[in-house]
């Protein structure tokens, strides 16, 4: 990348952070005229895609113009530090380094890094692939800093954590939250081992979300991850929407829950409860007790598909009602 590129780079990345500046004094009046400062210094086709489907949906006011709103809902050294990160760090200037990094070794670099940091659980859950590595596999804090700082050299500025459960070792995900302040970290858990002053760190640092495993209401989600987790996951939830922090959930859709999971009751509960984004996963017959019978038929399928579009669908006539 030469030294005009670099300079572009730069630029763009300025005013998509004097833009957020912007955004912070009174957001559902600014955010029409946030792309017209965007316009002014990026090239025509720079993320043109993008840029084009964002227009649209601040025109449209649709469900993603909603989330944006959302966002600002959160703490705000949360939201302005979960910005920088992911959107200055990880998507501009993390693009610019990997497409450099790319050309010059002729190969791919991730946009994000995936690691577990350990196997270990506190649950048991029927048919979990984790269970199969035992609890004594670790990354101590020396090799998860490296791997950032590596990640970093190659222009990676996001990090997914998997398990086992990651807040096992939640002092040493703190502890890389605050060696790294500019990266965003993402950890997948099962809910249980978030408490006050869990959230009150990550409310301090701004820079870690979660996304909560949750299959259900708690008949339905208790059958495979034992009785009273429901209970610990809302509260969990009730904690992180008090301090204004980001998060989301995962959802491992079964041939019992498919229908729940996808329900406008179940998915409505999970925005009032203050979850910004879901995952949703295929169930995997592997690990403990793993049951073929969890599968999804193949007009199972069709429904999950049907509903997903539909819903899509019902949401955007709403939009264009109001």
């Amino acid at each position: 990348m030469g030294i005009v590129d670099k300079a572009k780079q730069a630029a763009i990345a300025a005013t998509v952070t004097k833009a957020l500046d912007y955004l912070e004094k009174d957001p559902e009046t600014n955010i029409p005229k946030i792309m017209e400062m965007v316009d002014k210094v990026t090239p025509d086709d720079w993320y043109a895609g993008q840029r084009n489907a964002i227009r649209h949906s601040i025109e449209a006011k649709d469900n993603w113009y909603q989330l944006i709103l959302r966002m600002y809902q959160l703490d705000a050294g949360v939201r302005q530090t979960f910005f920088r990160n992911f959107i200055v760090n990880a998507s501009l200037k993390g693009s610019a380094t990997q497409e450099k990094v790319s050309e010059e070794n002729d190969c791919n670099v991730p946009w994000a890094i995936l690691l577990d940091p350990t196997s270990a659980c506190n649950l048991h859950c029927t048919g979990c692939w984790a269970a199969e590595y035992g609890h004594k596999l670790n990354l101590d804090l020396e090799t998860i800093d490296s791997i950032v700082k590596q990640g970093k050299e190659l222009g990676t500025y996001m990090y997914i954590y998997t398990g086992g459960e990651p807040l096992v070792r939640k002092k040493d995900l703190i502890k890389i939250c605050e060696m790294h302040p500019d990266c965003e970290f993402l950890s997948f858990t099962n809910g249980t081992l978030i408490d006050e002053e869990l959230c009150k760190e990550v409310q301090r640092l701004g820079n870690l979300s979660f996304a909560l495993s949750v299959e259900g209401y708690a008949e339905t989600n208790d059958d495979r991850r034992g009785q009273g987790v429901f209970e610990k996951v809302m509260h969990a939830m009730d904690l992180m929407k008090e301090h204004g922090l980001l998060f989301g959930t995962s959802i491992c859709y079964t041939s019992k829950n498919y229908k729940v999971v996808t329900s406008d009751e179940f998915l409505q509960m999970l925005v009032d409860k203050g979850a910004i984004l879901s995952w949703f996963f295929h169930y995997m017959p592997v690990g403990k007790d793993a049951s073929t019978d969890l599968l999804l038929t193949p007009e199972q399928r069709e429904y999950m598909v049907e509903r997903a579009v539909s819903y899509t669908h019902l949401r955007a006539h709403e939009t264009e009602a109001d």
